[in-house]
């Protein structure tokens, strides 16, 4: 595992002290493994970087006998090294990586942290890392939906911002589907707060995915 200077830019993310909970969102947001299933169509042969990659939950499922997922995480917290993947520590700012390393590149709701990271920074390593005419494929919360309902504001990344910067997008639909009421609540809770936990009756919510995707042109 490698890492540099980078623990001042880290972002905290809530999965590594509450790992239950995380363990409940892998499980239960996209139950039919939709998003998965899009990233394995779309993405080609050889070396991948998975940038973000958490506990590596998306990384092993899109590896294969001719896709090797290489995943990138900044918290030590996070890394799962029980799961058989290549791991490096660093952030998507400062990819320790040489240019031209992979075939394609994406990341599942680690860009969506807008006025706090430097994403055109992160989307520059990208092209840096990537070889000419590979992928790059970002996903994130693509909002109207019911999921977004509960939050009382807009959770979905804006399209616009996304093809200006020539990416395409694609809207999965899908939902969280969880096995009980009371683990509803206790995610829900957690991420909304406990009036929007009480108020909640369902185990599946409609929950609406954005996939932003281009092709690295190098001059």
């Amino acid at each position: 595992m490698t890492g540099s200077g980078f623990e001042g830019q880290i972002i905290g993310f809530y999965g590594a002290k509450h790992p239950s909970l995380f363990e409940i969102e892998r499980r239960c947001m996209d139950r039919d493994g939709l998003v998965i299933q899009y990233l394995d169509r779309e993405l080609p042969e050889g070396f991948v970087l998975d940038v973000g990659a958490g506990n590596g939950f998306t990384a092993i499922r899109l590896c294969s006998s001719s896709r090797t997922v290489v995943a990138l995480e900044p918290d030590r917290g996070m890394v799962d090294e029980a799961v058989p993947l290549i791991w490096a520590r660093g952030v998507a700012q400062d990819i320790p990586f040489h240019d031209n390393t992979f075939h394609a590149a994406y990341a599942t709701w680690a860009f969506f942290f807008d006025g706090v990271s430097d994403i055109d920074k992160g989307l520059a390593e990208l092209n840096r890392v990537v070889k000419n005419d590979g992928k790059i494929i970002i996903v994130d919360n693509a909002g109207d939906d019911e999921f977004s309902a509960l939050a009382g504001k807009s959770t979905g990344s804006d399209p616009r911002w996304w093809r200006n910067r020539g990416f395409e997008a694609t809207v999965i639909q899908t939902s969280y589907r969880f096995d009980s009421l009371e683990e509803a609540s206790r995610l829900l809770g957690f991420y909304f707060g406990d009036a929007v936990a009480h108020r909640n009756s369902r185990t599946e919510i409609e929950y609406k995915v954005a996939v932003y995707s281009t092709k690295v042109r190098k001059r």
